[in-house]
């Protein structure tokens, strides 16, 4: 299982990548082949930051959904998470 977070002030910003996230998951967990849990962390940032696994990804909000699920595919690609495998 991969954790994703989002650590940050409890704002809007924080509560928008929160949202998306919930809202890509399944998602990410068909094209990867990987389950995820999504959590929110209490942080100083008023920009929220995208944690997989504990390992800073990004900050910020992207520019829409379609962004985040490629920051998140690229995030996991370099911790060898390469995608769905062919059975």
């Amino acid at each position: 299982m991969v954790v994703i977070a989002v650590r940050g002030r409890d704002n809007y910003w924080r509560y928008t990548l929160y949202s998306w996230l919930l809202e890509v998951k399944d998602i990410l967990e068909y094209e990867l082949g990987e389950h995820f849990e999504i959590t929110v962390l209490d942080g100083e940032s008023e920009d929220p930051e995208l944690l997989v696994d504990g390992e800073l990804v990004g900050r910020g909000i992207p520019g829409e959904e379609g962004y985040l699920i490629e920051i998140l595919k690229k995030a996991l690609a370099a911790r060898g998470h390469s995608g769905r495998t062919t059975r």
